[in-house]
């Protein structure tokens, strides 16, 4: 297994030798920041490494405050609850207090945390074809039984693929089941998508409809989001912002409030940096657009067809498993890495060689990764 050597960057140091990093998923490059660093070491001195303790039970520091006034901002909203993984929001937000929900319908290339949590709800679900709202608006018509609620889960942004959600005609289809909720597993939109960096729902135009609401006495379909802050913001740690009442709804239901030990004191102090980072720096974010399409283009000139989105990720398939091992593997011999994923939830039975680019590659990098690859393929 490669030992990663170095903080993360557009270059890291693997098994003693230097690489153009094109992996993973530090989409602004945070994680290396100076004032990450400083923020973390600082915090470490003062205030030692975790608390011990759920934050009911004195584990609650300035820092992991910090973090959920800082996402707040960012997302214009009243509040926000900071746990210790984003695996745990999609779970923490099907347990919200409400009335039940009768059916789940899941996309079927969801993140395995996005499955898990549909399985844990213990109520009927069904998959539906992956970004097809066609498909949906048929199973809903077959499953679906009068006065059930419908919880539909999907990620915002897809890992391996980096494809969004077509989240907007999924909207479309629930205004025909009152109440429903539209959740999204975000953590690769946050951060990448929206002119505030505010993910998926607000790339789709449906910011304006209040996500992470308590609703009103309306029954027009409901929108909730959890993230991690361990992509694209450079920290660590799930969050979900949201309006007061929402989050202290939450906060008093969930066990991840008071039942276990929130993210280590350090981390947390980093992460409230990082978002601090992401609000005051907007042209991060365009310089990763900038980036995505550099390389998407020269992806389309090389004859890959790939999307054009500004998410920071493409995954290409190129022939067997086989053949993409052996790409990855001339790429490192020259310097370059990229990752091969052999099985990933989204991805065929081939796998793909998943490429990520950061804010902080240069023009000149994309190009040398570009100009690799047409030799290779």
């Amino acid at each position: 297994m490669p030992v990663t050597e170095s903080s993360l960057g557009p270059s890291v140091r693997i098994d003693g030798r230097d690489y153009l990093y094109f992996a993973g998923s530090g989409y602004l490059g945070l994680q290396s920041h100076p004032e990450v660093i400083r923020a973390a070491c600082q915090s470490a001195q003062r205030y030692g490494i975790g608390s011990a303790n759920s934050r009911t039970v004195f584990g609650a520091t300035p820092p992991l405050l910090e973090v959920e006034r800082r996402a707040a901002e960012m997302f214009g909203l009243g509040d926000a609850f900071y746990f210790a993984s984003g695996w745990m929001g999609n779970h923490i937000l099907t347990q919200l207090p409400g009335p039940e929900f009768g059916l789940v319908v899941v996309d079927e290339c969801s993140h395995y945390s996005v499955i898990e949590a549909a399985r844990l709800t213990g109520r009927p679900h069904v998959t539906f074809r992956h970004c097809d709202p066609d498909d949906l608006r048929a199973k809903l018509k077959e499953r679906h039984r009068p006065g059930q609620r419908v919880l539909l889960l999907s990620d915002g942004v897809f890992a391996a693929t980096g494809r969004i959600a077509p989240a907007a005609e999924f909207y479309d289809v629930l205004q025909n089941y009152p109440q429903s909720l539209l959740s999204l597993d975000d953590a690769h939109g946050v951060g990448v998508l929206g002119a505030d960096g505010r993910g998926t729902f607000e790339h789709a135009g449906l910011w304006r409809h209040g996500p992470n609401t308590v609703g009103g006495p309306d029954q027009r379909p409901l929108l909730a989001f959890s993230a991690t802050l361990s992509k694209a913001v450079g920290g660590y740690g799930g969050i979900i912002p949201g309006d007061r009442e929402f989050i202290r709804r939450i906060k008093l239901r969930s066990p991840y409030s008071g039942g276990v030990s929130p993210p280590p004191t350090p981390i947390a102090a980093a992460t409230a940096k990082a978002l601090e980072l992401v609000r005051a720096e907007p042209a991060l974010r365009t310089r990763l657009w900038v980036n995505a399409r550099l390389l998407k283009d020269g992806l389309r000139q090389a004859g890959f067809d790939v999307d054009d989105t500004p998410v920071p990720v493409v995954c290409l398939v190129a022939g067997s498993a086989e053949n993409m091992q052996r790409i990855q593997r001339e790429l490192f011999a020259r310097g370059i890495a990229v990752a091969y994923m052999a099985a990933y939830s989204g991805l065929g039975p081939q796998g793909g060689l998943r490429i990520a680019v950061f804010a902080t590659h240069t023009a000149t990098m994309i190009g040398q990764l570009l100009d690799q690859l047409r030799r290779l393929v």
